[in-house]
């Protein structure tokens, strides 16, 4: 299974987090495309349900600390606004 970071998400900085929502999406669709080979192989449906469920509280944590990732995420858009934060070329991780 997957090591987890000594720090927990609401120690990590936004580049921390971001980097970690990454490397946890990566896991998880590595893994999907294995199973799409491998549909019966338990251990790697068990490590994609444990980096998807670490995923969505790693999103659901920066979200709630550092706004929005992307437009997918949060609920409907009233304005195209959803970006307005700092983007990291001007400083914003």
């Amino acid at each position: 299974m997957m090591d987890q970071p000594r720090r927990t998400n609401q120690q990590m900085s936004q580049r921390e987090l971001s980097d970690w929502i990454a490397m946890l999406g990566f896991c998880a669709y590595d893994m999907l495309l294995y199973m799409d080979t491998h549909p019966d192989d338990k251990e790697a449906l068990e490590y994609f349900n444990q980096c998807t469920k670490l995923s969505n509280a790693a999103r659901k944590t920066y979200e709630e600390r550092f706004g929005q990732i992307n437009a997918f995420s949060g609920g409907p858009l009233t304005s195209w606004d959803w970006n307005t934060a700092p983007m990291p070329w001007e400083g914003g991780m």
